[in-house]
């Protein structure tokens, strides 16, 4: 190949990941978005020192949800709702965690892969949606009140 033919096919290739790059961070945009505002609601209430996850959930509404440490070291879950922007506030010892959830999923459930686990609202309860792939390769939603950790209901085979 010539020089020619080889710059040409670099910066064609260049300009696809280019381009690719930025359509990616376009569609991350509004998901941080949704956490900016998340944060900037949590701290009418709680000056928040750190932020370790954030969730975004549908069932009958949309939910945000961030776990966070607040400057006093005490760690909490917001949850807040897409309309009206209404919070509520929990504590580890009022909610069992991502990781517990986890636990009870595959306890109950058996051989799975995890895929995620979001936090938010169902009929005003705090509840966890854990995903899972199943070994056939279909999906299920685990859901399970999120106060005590038993389960709310199951989808299967999707």
């Amino acid at each position: 190949m010539s020089r020619k033919t080889v710059t040409t096919i670099s910066v064609i290739l260049l300009v696809i990941l280019v381009g690719l790059f930025w359509l990616f961070m376009e569609s991350q945009a509004s998901i941080y978005q949704a956490e900016d505002e998340a944060i900037a609601i949590i701290e009418a209430d709680y000056p928040v020192d750190q932020v370790n996850e954030f969730y975004w959930v549908t069932f009958d509404e949309t939910y945000f949800s961030t776990e966070f440490i607040d400057t006093d070291g005490v760690h909490r879950y917001a949850i807040i709702s897409q309309e009206g922007g209404d919070t509520d506030y929990y504590t580890y010892d009022e909610i069992i965690s991502e990781p517990q959830a986890k636990e009870l999923t595959l306890s109950d459930l058996g051989e799975a892969e995890i895929i995620q686990a979001r936090l938010g609202k169902m009929e005003m309860n705090p509840v966890w949606e854990v995903t899972l792939r199943n070994t056939n390769g279909t999906l299920t939603y685990y859901y399970l009140n999120a106060s005590d950790g038993t389960w709310i209901q199951t989808i299967e085979n999707i």
